[in-house]
This record gives C-alpha cells, sequence and structure tokens, in this order.
C-alpha cells in the first residue's frame, strides 16, 4: 500500500511504501497504485483527508506578478513609439499610444482568468 504525506494547503509533500519505508510522516493518506501515479501528476491534492483531483490554479497575486511583467516589457519595447522623434506619424503615434494606455489598463480587470491582450499596432 501506498502512503502520500501533505501539506496544510493539501499538496503532496511525500510518497512511501509500507513495509519499505519505516516512519512515515504524518498527515498521511493511503493512496492505490492508480492514485499515487495520478498524485505524481500534480494535478491531485488532498481536500478533507481525501485524494481528490484539482486543477493547476495560479493565485491572484501570481498572475498579476506574470501580467506586469509582460506588460511592462511590452511598454519598454515601444517606449520609442512616443518620442518627439519618432518617424511615426500622428496617427499612428496615437495609435501606439492607445494600444500602451490599454496594456496599463490590465492590472485593473475584474476577471484575471480571461486576460485578453490588446493587439499591437501595425
Amino acid at each position: 500500500m501506498y502512503k502520500g504525506t501533505y501539506n496544510e494547503v493539501g499538496e503532496y509533500t511525500g510518497f512511501y511504501v509500507e513495509g519499505i519505508h519505516e516512519n512515515i510522516p504524518q498527515p498521511n493518506i493511503e493512496l492505490t497504485t492508480e492514485e499515487w501515479q495520478q498524485a505524481l501528476s500534480k494535478n491531485y491534492k488532498v481536500i478533507d483527508g481525501k485524494h481528490t483531483f484539482s486543477a493547476f490554479v495560479q493565485n491572484e497575486d501570481t498572475i498579476l506578478e506574470n501580467l506586469r511583467t509582460t506588460r511592462d516589457t511590452l511598454l519598454t519595447n515601444s517606449d520609442w513609439t512616443q518620442l518627439g522623434d519618432s518617424p511615426l506619424s500622428k496617427q499612428k503615434k496615437t495609435e501606439w499610444k492607445n494600444y500602451r494606455q490599454a496594456l496599463r489598463d490590465l492590472t485593473s480587470l475584474d476577471d484575471l482568468t480571461s486576460i485578453v491582450w490588446p493587439t499591437q499596432p501595425s
């Protein structure tokens, strides 16, 4: 019989085999061979003391951090479009200005699970 140990948020932290391993840490649950293989995939957690499927979900802080990193890179790469000596026409500068504002507005979205990135002007 397999045993899986887990932390306070239900993530598996170790796997053991009764009869081979002694002093198996607590908390732990018994796992079938199939459950043990599933647990190795990281798509499973221990919820209410049971082996349960749990789709990978990032927390809001991690999503925002990743969003800001990508957004900041896109803003930096388009800084030149707003310079006074940029070769762009007034219309193109306005398109880029609107694009850059749309990038800045991404961090104020209510739903961070369905981010739609603005299209970069041509």
